[in-house]
């Protein structure tokens, strides 16, 4: 459980940081975020080849999804933020490698974020006004 709770004290930090530094841009921040979290893994994967494959192929996928969702549509980053918290999940299936507790740790952080994401990227959309 002190996982969970590192997890959710690093997000907070987080999360009070880009509040407080409202300059950032969250889109942006939100790309280098989980190209940044997607390769983690292949620190961890290093010294083990089938993961440093199965790593290196996530990080495809992640940073495909943080592209297009900079340059079209923030969703994909959301959506890519949950599969990551997926894959924290599942990696561990595929790999002894991996730090034990590491996937509640960066569960907690994919989840929170992308929640946090969706209310600040959502909340920030020019609202439509009919006449």
């Amino acid at each position: 459980m002190n996982n969970f709770y590192i997890g959710l004290i690093t997000t907070i930090v987080i999360i009070g940081l880009l509040e407080v530094l409202r300059f950032l841009e969250k889109r942006l921040i939100g790309a280098l975020t989980l190209v940044g979290i997607a390769f983690i893994y292949i620190g961890f994967s290093w010294k083990d080849i089938p993961s440093l494959i199965f790593s290196i192929i996530g990080v495809a996928v992640f940073l495909l999804l943080a592209y297009f969702g900079y340059k079209n549509n923030f969703t994909l980053i959301i959506i890519g933020l949950l599969l990551h918290g997926l894959w924290d999940l599942t990696f561990p299936l595929f790999s002894s490698i991996v730090p034990e507790g590491y996937d509640i740790f960066c569960l907690t952080i994919d989840f929170i974020l992308a929640f946090y994401f969706y209310l600040r990227v959502e909340s920030q959309k020019p609202q439509r006004v009919d006449l």
